[in-house]
Parts: C-alpha cells; sequence; structure tokens
C-alpha cells in the first residue's frame, strides 16, 4: 500500500539538508526561494540540480529566462532564507526588496554577495516529477566569499541548524 502525503512529509523532516537560496532572472523580473533540495549532479562538465516547486513565480520565470542562481546560505542568512521561503509576510515579487545584496554574473541570475558559495547557471533542462520540476543547471561561474567557510545554515525536523565537527 502506498504512504500518503503525510506520512511521505513527516519522513522527509529526518533528512537534513543545506539551505539554499535558487533564484531565476527572465528579463528584468527577479524570482527566488528557499530550497533544501539541491546537490551536485556532475563534475565533468559542471552540473548541479536543483527541485523547484512548480507553482509559483520562481519556476515560472526560471522556466522562461532558462538561467538559475543558487546561493549557499550560513547562519548569518536565516532571516533571508525565511523570507524566501514565504515564512515572514512579504509577498512573493517583493522578496529581493531591502533583503540583502545582490549581484549577477555570466548568465544574469541574481546572486547573493553574502553567500558562502554561489552558483551561477544555464539551465540545461527542467524534468516535471510530481509537484516539482527537476532543474539540471550547468554552472558557468562560481562566486565564493571570502576564503574560510562560515557556519552552514541547515534545516532538520522544522528547526534552522548549523554543523559541528564531530572531532
Amino acid at each position: 500500500m502506498p504512504i500518503t502525503s503525510d506520512e511521505f512529509c513527516q519522513a522527509m523532516r529526518r533528512l537534513g539538508g543545506a539551505v539554499n537560496i535558487v533564484t531565476a532572472a527572465d528579463g528584468d523580473v527577479w524570482a527566488g526561494l528557499t530550497a533544501t533540495a539541491v546537490t551536485s549532479l556532475s563534475a565533468e562538465p559542471p552540473k548541479l540540480l536543483a527541485c523547484i516547486n512548480r507553482q509559483g513565480l520562481t519556476y515560472e520565470t526560471l522556466s522562461h529566462g532558462r538561467v538559475m542562481g543558487v546561493n549557499v546560505l550560513g547562519v548569518s542568512h536565516k532571516e533571508l532564507a525565511m523570507r524566501f521561503a514565504g515564512l515572514d509576510g512579504v509577498e512573493e515579487t517583493d522578496r529581493f526588496n531591502d533583503a540583502g545584496l545582490w549581484t549577477t554574473a555570466h548568465t544574469g541570475a541574481p546572486l547573493l554577495k553574502s553567500a558562502l558559495v554561489s552558483f551561477d547557471c544555464s539551465v540545461e533542462s527542467i524534468l516535471d516529477a510530481g509537484s516539482h520540476g527537476i532543474v539540471i543547471g550547468n554552472i558557468e561561474a562560481v562566486r565564493m566569499e571570502g576564503e574560510a567557510i562560515a557556519d552552514p545554515l541547515c534545516y532538520l525536523d522544522g528547526k534552522w541548524m548549523t554543523l559541528a565537527p564531530l572531532d
């Protein structure tokens, strides 16, 4: 018997993930959302993938503009993560207003200047999979802030967290 949507959501709460802001651009239109479903795909050539909900402005902008930024967040970005997750009451169309310092690189996708690392990607393909699109991005440029890695922002069981070394 298949599991229910509620069972799936409860089980997935136990799968911790790095917190990212995935951005898209289509001309002058910028959109973005908070995502944990981001991972490396290939080193030769450099590719990553992000799973994006097909409802909303970010998926629409990404589908038309075919560019994507993946901005890996540190603990200092918690409020920004909440904003782009829609948890602070700001409309989706206003998420970039007065929130973080943004730049662009090769593709024109918004990149957070203070991110631990930002990946500037052209969209190779989008595979529809249930409620989400699996977006494969060709990494065109990488932007790293500073030389040392700060504490990464993570999400597990509905809580914001970070990592700590075991030894």
